[in-house]
């Protein structure tokens, strides 16, 4: 689905409505990418974890694994809430763009495209680098059972 999203973004954006020249120099399509970007590298810490439990509980076979401990849950539950506010946010963003609020003719394309950039790499390295390290306390397990 992201996929599909990015791909009808593009052209939309290059092919349909008010072409690149016009999206390229308002500031909020990028902060509506920002956002985009946002939520899809939220999205990579529960997709890591939810993958790291099903292949766990593949392993044990008929046997259950542990639930999550309450740290886990609660980690989890702040990044999709995370996600989910900066998903709730883009057709705001989409309305005001759209209007040409903020348009900025001096504003190069590659400085507003930096905050996308940076915001994908930088939480998409954070959020995955902390799923793949991410331990259980022992007493959280003990505790969870």
């Amino acid at each position: 689905a992201g996929l599909v999203i990015v791909v009808t973004g593009y052209l939309r954006a290059t092919q349909f409505g008010k072409g690149w020249e016009f999206y390229a120099h308002e500031p909020i399509f990028w902060l509506k990418l920002t956002l985009l970007a946002v939520a899809g590298a939220a999205s990579f810490f529960p997709t890591a974890i939810i993958i790291q439990r099903a292949l766990r509980q593949r392993d044990a076979g008929e046997a259950s694994i542990p639930p999550m401990s309450p740290r886990l849950v609660a980690r989890m539950t702040s990044i999709v809430n995370a996600e989910l506010l900066a998903l709730a946010s883009i057709p705001l963003t989409a309305t005001t763009m759209s209007r040409g609020i903020g348009y900025a003719e001096w504003l190069p394309w590659q400085v507003g495209a930096l905050p996308p950039a940076l915001a994908l790499g930088g939480l998409g390295y954070k959020y995955i680098n902390e799923a793949l390290s991410w331990k259980e306390e022992e007493g959280e397990k003990r505790a969870a059972e």
